[in-house]
């Protein structure tokens, strides 16, 4: 899922709603403050509209420790000064370790995915976000302390032609250079990481937590409750070195055999429960003669 994020594979994401399910994923946007999508796959691409201002709003709740932010306009300055509303308490929509971990995965997408053009562009921040690309182009990102959405198309709708990487994320990181020139404390080196998260290093392929000779390694933030619990064994225990015994010979055919032992439980798992999944999948016929293909993600 993480990868997905990170190189905006649109048919994982749809895979990963329909197993969450979207009466679910739907009632969520709402909370986040974002207008409630209907319940279609495509709903988990952004199919329902939105202004930048909805979605400024709905990005600021994972920087904001998972609190939902209500947008507000400074229509006029008064004398005296009147009553304050800005401190009003702010709801909790998820919980301060999830929007870590989305905040973790989002800077993944900055570091080395879509949104990689902002990477270092502001000199000494933090930065995460998202791209996103229709008939027009998107950049939603932000610091430790600025959230700012760019949204580049035409008001006829028509095709803009550019991606959200090549539209909006210029305009984006241009605003945010000067906002953090001007005021320094926009910007942030780090984002507060909250109590219960812990950092693990994983191999990139499996998930698992990676060996030395995993040639493919990230570090993730995840709780207790999600970090893998084994040592990835796809690329053995050990770095290959020069000079190889016999000994080391054996022991390496030995990994290579559980290793092999292992891929071929998983695969036979895996075509087990698809196996059950099909055995669910029926064809209804209403009284118009209509089919439906249904399974029990329905």
């Amino acid at each position: 899922m993480r990868n997905a994020l990170v190189n905006s594979l649109n048919i994982v994401t749809v895979d990963v709603a329909m197993h969450t399910g979207l009466a679910r994923i739907a009632n969520l946007a709402s909370h986040f403050g974002l207008p409630k999508p209907e319940r279609y796959p495509s709903l988990a691409l952004g199919t329902t509209e939105a202004t930048p201002l909805q979605l400024a709003a709905a990005y600021a709740v994972f920087v904001n420790g998972g609190r939902r932010v209500e947008p507000k306009v400074i229509a006029s300055v008064s004398e005296p000064a009147v009553t304050s509303t800005f401190n009003r308490e702010q709801p909790q929509v998820i919980s301060p370790t999830t929007a870590y971990m989305i905040t973790n995965m989002l800077k993944a997408v900055v570091d080395q995915g879509t949104g990689r053009a902002a990477r270092g562009a502001v000199n000494g921040t933090a930065i995460a976000g998202k791209t996103g690309t229709s008939r027009d182009g998107w950049f939603v990102g932000y610091t430790p302390n600025l959230v700012c959405v760019v949204w580049i198309g035409c008001d006829d709708n028509s095709q803009l032609g550019l991606t959200g990487a090549e539209a909006a994320l210029p305009a984006w990181t241009d605003f945010v250079n000067d906002a953090v020139a001007l005021r320094p404390e926009l910007g942030g080196r780090t984002f507060e990481c909250p109590e219960g998260i812990k950092f693990i290093e994983i191999d990139s392929e499996s998930g698992l937590i990676s060996t030395l000779s995993c040639p493919n390694r990230q570090l993730i933030a995840v709780t207790e409750r999600l970090a893998p619990n084994f040592e990835c064994y796809n690329h053995g225990n050990l770095p290959d070195s020069g000079g190889h015994h016999e000994e080391d010979t054996d022991s390496s055919v030995d990994r290579a055999a559980v290793a092999a032992q292992r891929r071929t439980a998983s695969r036979e798992s895996f075509v087990s429960m698809e196996l059950r999944n099909l055995k669910s999948t029926r064809v209804d016929v209403d009284a118009r003669g209509k089919r439906t293909l249904v399974n029990d993600m329905r």
